[in-house]
């Protein structure tokens, strides 16, 4: 795998790069091959063109690719780049020398080591240092375009999440406008429901105890709010059986709903009316009176603090175009977006005669 990462770089040549490649070392070999035939009128074989720019230009790319791309990842780097660099021309110069005896000199006629020291050593140092330099100023290159391309993409992230931040933010603006449109003056309101709960207190003890309900249901929907903009779960559930005795109250306990709720619910808080609402759609929308088609509504919270709201329902004789016009759901979806990014999951089942929802939220 290690070898793979290190030679990552060829398998990612498309064409037109690894053109600009083979034109690039094509015009610098045309140039020196025309450089010394203007100079001393000769030309070297086929053979030792081959061998010695294949060395050189794998010592331009091994330097670049392998050993700088490799040893700028240590800590030290600044001490393993030069030793490597010394080992790396010693081995260039072992091969040089080793092609200088097989294609330079006729085997009668191969010089002393002291000779070859002398007369052969420094241009060939010379002539490493000139490919190893240029390769380090290519791989200098490289790493100023790649940090560049990489300041952009952060940039271009940073920007994306910025406009993504205020589209929630819009939204939820929205969210709460339409919120606050449905809300009335809430002095106005208890002294209402106070009025009416007194005047059938002797009359009707259902009507009395379903006007006590909605007085605490509206409350709460106003009041019970923290600085975090959260209420306690406890809090909600205890709304939602309140919502669900006012709607028993309404029909005379016709309706049949199989209602669950399970966990420690005290410890934890919630953004507020979400699972309410969720629940108001069961019966606004919903069936309930049919026994075999009783309407489910599961509420738990596990050991990993993960809160799960089901429910399920028939659906009633009700227009599609009045169901679709609800903007119960698309408010919650926005809240949770908001305050639950990535935190969240809503499935919704939305059949031919039947309306399912499956909420988790990590809180």
């Amino acid at each position: 795998m290690g070898l793979q990462s290190k030679f990552a770089f060829f398998s990612k040549l498309d064409g037109k790069l690894l053109f600009k490649h083979f034109a690039g070392w094509a015009i610098f070999i045309a140039y020196e091959i025309s450089f010394v035939w203007f100079s001393i009128d000769t030309f070297a074989s086929l053979e030792n063109y081959i061998c010695y720019y294949g060395l050189n230009i794998l010592l331009f790319y091994f330097n670049a690719h392998v050993l700088l791309s490799s040893a700028i990842k240590s800590n030290r780097s600044y001490l393993l780049i030069p030793v490597l660099m010394l080992f790396e021309m010693l081995v260039y110069l072992i091969f040089k020398y080793l092609l200088d005896v097989l294609l330079a000199f006729p085997q009668n006629a191969v010089p002393s080591q002291n000779v070859y020291v002398k007369k052969l050593l420094v241009p060939n140092i010379y002539r490493g240092v000139s490919f190893i330099g240029s390769s380090t100023l290519y791989w200098s290159v490289l790493r100023v375009i790649s940090f560049r391309k990489r300041v952009h993409e952060t940039e271009t992230v940073q920007l994306v999440t910025l406009k993504e931040k205020a589209e929630l933010e819009r939204n939820l603006a929205e969210a709460m406008n339409a919120y606050l449109q449905q809300q009335i003056n809430p002095h106005l309101l208890f002294n209402t429901l106070s009025f009416i709960h007194n005047t059938y207190a002797k009359h009707s003890r259902e009507a009395s105890q379903c006007v006590l309900l909605l007085v605490d249901i509206m409350r709460f929907s106003l009041n019970e709010v923290s600085i975090n903009g959260k209420t306690s779960l406890d809090k909600e559930i205890e709304q939602i059986q309140n919502y669900i005795e006012i709607n028993q109250l309404r029909y005379d306990y016709a309706l049949f709903i199989d209602f669950e709720a399970e966990g420690d619910f005290e410890s934890y808080q919630i953004i507020p009316l979400v699972l309410l609402t969720l629940t108001e759609n069961i019966f606004k929308h919903g069936y309930l009176k049919k026994k075999q088609g009783a309407a489910k509504l599961h509420i738990t919270l596990n050991d990993q603090n993960e809160l799960s709201f089901i429910s399920w329902n028939l659906k009633g004789d009700q227009p599609d175009y009045k169901r679709t016009r609800s903007i119960g759901i698309k408010n919650v979806i926005k809240r949770l977006e908001f305050s639950y990014k990535d935190q969240y999951n809503i499935i919704i089942k939305d059949e031919k005669e039947s309306y399912g929802l499956e909420l988790r939220v990590q809180l």
